[in-house]
């Protein structure tokens, strides 16, 4: 059996005191503690969240602007080709006019020079036949 006397009333009374004093002086800062701590790891979290969906959002805008990028220097070489290849052929077109127009003239001047020639070939056929003629009779004509 327990006995119930003033001993009882004493260790209550110490008891209530000290979970007074523990409350105050060691549960609230300790909890305090542990909720700042809990809101810094939350607060945390959420930057880390955060910084991942601007990282996400500049990951997505690089990329864009890459490929608009990419797009801009292929229009630019597709373009500096075309005209590379346009100056190419009219550089061909203007080299290939200049060697007609080279084998032209040098055709009528080889004409020209084949009738001067005919020419005096003609006039000189008199002379050079009775030097043949000479020639073969062994006598002047």
């Amino acid at each position: 059996m327990i006995d119930l006397n003033a001993t009882l009333l004493v260790q209550w009374g110490i008891f209530v005191a000290l979970m007074v004093f523990l409350h105050f002086f060691l549960f609230k800062p300790v909890l305090r503690v542990i909720d700042a701590r809990q809101a810094k790891v939350e607060g945390t979290f959420a930057g880390a969240e955060d910084l991942q969906a601007k990282a996400t959002t500049s990951q997505s805008e690089y990329q864009g602007k890459l490929t608009a990028a990419k797009e801009k220097l292929f229009a630019r070489t597709s373009a500096i080709r075309e005209s590379a290849a346009k100056e190419s052929k009219a550089l061909m077109e203007t080299a290939r006019e200049e060697a007609l127009s080279q084998v032209e003239s040098t055709k009528e001047r080889v004409q020209q020079d084949t009738e001067i020639v005919r020419k005096e070939l003609v006039s000189n056929v008199d002379s050079l036949a009775r030097n043949i003629a000479g020639k073969i009779l062994d006598r002047q004509i």
